[in-house]
């Protein structure tokens, strides 16, 4: 028996591949990817597009995470700092993964929680 991810849908990985670091300041410079690799999985928004107040404000980051078959994610190679691609074009920055979906001694699916990435 495998459990099932419900509603699945295409997400695209991009892959880190290496990213420069200025010696002078230490903040990362230009960013080389691998090829994109083609996934499917299910989305679950945390936060979406509501008021989040915090003590310094609104907090419009959209939180949450992805419903991956683990074999699919690590076959994948998918890490944390890589970027996941909806099909609406919305880009996620991978914060961490965790296994899921426990069933005779081993895992089936990978929690993938993201951080929406800023576009301005």
């Amino acid at each position: 028996m495998r459990p099932k991810v419900i509603h699945p849908v295409k997400v695209i990985l991009h892959r880190r591949k290496t990213t420069q670091t200025d010696p002078e300041f230490g903040v990362s410079g230009k960013i080389e990817w691998f090829d994109p690799i083609e996934l499917s999985g299910q989305v679950k928004y945390e936060k979406f597009e509501r008021l989040m107040p915090v003590s310094d404000g609104n907090d419009p980051l959209n939180d949450g995470h992805v419903v991956f078959y683990a074999d699919e994610w690590q076959k994948a190679g998918g890490t944390v700092s890589d970027e996941l691609e909806l099909e609406d074009s919305s880009r996620l920055i991978v914060i961490e993964a965790r296994p899921a979906a426990h069933y005779r001694r081993k895992y089936h699916h990978v929690h993938v929680y993201f951080s929406r990435k800023r576009t301005r």
